[in-house]
């Protein structure tokens, strides 16, 4: 009898844990249904009709808009252009988020205040610092001028197609660089330090410490900061939109970008295939996301 009672009695408790675990999950669950999955939805079946200029279905077409989408003869630089934007913006925020959060965690007169100065610009909006960096890479610009004073001929930073593309990958990288400061000086500073200065007393150089020792470490929080820097990237539209708006030509053009001419170009505003871009620009995150959980992932086993 006693052992029913207590099988009984686990799983009234069990049950209880389910339903209170059910009843906090709903909220979150409701959110990302509302903004997320009824969305996500609604593009896809957009994404099979016709629409007017305001938006408004006009007809069932099937894969016509896809047909469109994959069959342009742009498309594939532009996917190209992308995938190149988001391999150099990750690869830029992982190398320079780990050489500075490695120099911001060491001890040194004013180290506190260049910490917090550096990982003060994840306050910055993506908008607001693409304005700052338009007024000093603009041809009248400040970076232009300081040229000019020493003799140099002006460079068109955002204008001319060999440095708009390196230019915008750049500001990306800068404005992801606060947040990942963040994640990546507070990960080094869970390492053991024993085990560092243990490294130091057998000979090892600072060098082989932070390579062979905090960066395996750390491992964990740099996939973290991988996945979701190649997250962002892929959905850039902001410094996009106001450094160079696509060009000079399509330069600059990727995907996301490429979404928003097709649903809001004046004359010939196309909801339908814009939403067809979307749904192909979620698949490629989506493959491109899980890539980087088949290889990365690995290192950070091992």
């Amino acid at each position: 009898m006693d052992k029913t009672r207590m099988r009984t009695s686990e799983i009234q408790v069990r049950t209880r844990n389910r339903i209170a675990g059910a009843l906090l999950l709903t909220p979150g669950l409701l959110l990302l249904t509302v903004f997320a999955f009824v969305p996500l939805v609604k593009v896809v079946v957009m994404s099979l009709q016709s629409t007017d200029l305001f938006g408004t279905p006009t007809g069932f077409v099937g894969l016509a808009n896809y047909v469109t989408v994959l069959t342009d003869p742009s498309f594939v630089s532009v996917l190209v252009r992308t995938m190149v934007y988001a391999i150099a913006v990750v690869l830029g925020r992982l190398v320079f988020g780990t050489l500075l959060a490695i120099l911001l965690t060491r001890q040194f007169h004013g180290s506190k205040l260049f910490r917090t100065l550096m990982t003060s610009t994840v306050s910055v909006s993506v908008a607001a610092a693409s304005l700052g960096f338009l007024a000093v890479l603009s041809p009248t610009g400040i970076v232009n001028m300081l040229l000019g004073r020493l003799g140099a001929p002006a460079v068109g930073w955002l204008t001319d197609a060999k440095w708009a593309f390196p230019t915008i990958i750049m500001v990306t990288i800068w404005t992801g660089l606060g947040f990942d400061l963040i994640l990546i000086c507070s990960a080094i500073d869970g390492v053991d330090p024993e085990i560092l200065e243990a490294a130091r007393v057998d000979g090892a150089s600072e060098a082989r410490i932070q390579w062979s020792m905090v960066v395996p470490l750390i491992a964990p929080t740099l996939f973290y900061v991988a996945i979701t820097a190649c997250i962002g990237t892929l959905q850039a539209f902001a410094q996009i939109s106001i450094l160079t708006k696509g060009g000079p030509g399509s330069a600059t053009t990727t995907i996301t970008y490429n979404i928003y001419t097709a649903a809001f170009n004046a004359g010939s505003a196309n909801f339908g295939i814009a939403s067809a871009l979307g749904v192909v620009l979620f698949v490629f995150v989506f493959a491109f996301t899980l890539l980087q959980f088949k290889f990365l992932d690995k290192k950070v086993d091992c």
